[in-house]
């Protein structure tokens, strides 16, 4: 086996993951979500972690939860090496007229960092995703709906 042999096999699989990801729904939003660290005196812990994480996500999510019909998303997790955090990025569709200001300024309240993007297919962020699932920790989950698609 060539010393370029690994590296080859995993672009051909985050090619294949980003391709099949990208076109798995009709994605309208590329989300980031950022926890913000604790005040000095909170007692307990000092970092966010995955579950916090997860949670933050699932109270993301559920304020986009459309009044008719399906919410779809895929998510993984990032862990920031600097901060020993983890942050999420998502893709989502399925929503009706949430608005980004409105989901981004109660995330902030309650969280910390959003920030959301439409979806742009032609820049990439379905193989950035995968990024994370072919490199690093490859915690990734996907909404129920996505099942029925």
């Amino acid at each position: 086996m060539s010393s370029e042999q690994p590296y080859r096999e995993a672009k051909e699989l985050l090619e294949a993951w980003g391709s099949w990801l990208s076109g798995l729904a009709d994605w309208q939003w590329f989300v980031t979500l950022t926890l913000r660290d604790p005040s000095p005196n909170t007692r307990g812990w000092t970092r966010p972690g995955w579950a916090y994480a997860a949670k933050a996500q699932d109270a993301f999510l559920a304020r986009l939860k459309p009044a008719l019909g399906e919410l779809y998303w895929v998510s993984v997790l990032e862990l920031q090496k600097w901060r020993g955090a983890p942050h999420k990025h998502l893709l989502v569709a399925g929503l009706d007229d949430t608005k980004y200001a409105e989901v981004g300024k109660w995330y902030w309240e309650k969280f910390g960092f959003c920030r959301i993007l439409d979806y742009d297919p032609t820049l990439g962020a379905g193989f950035y995703l995968c990024k994370y699932v072919t490199k690093e920790l490859g915690d990734v989950a996907f909404s129920p709906s996505l099942t029925k698609v």
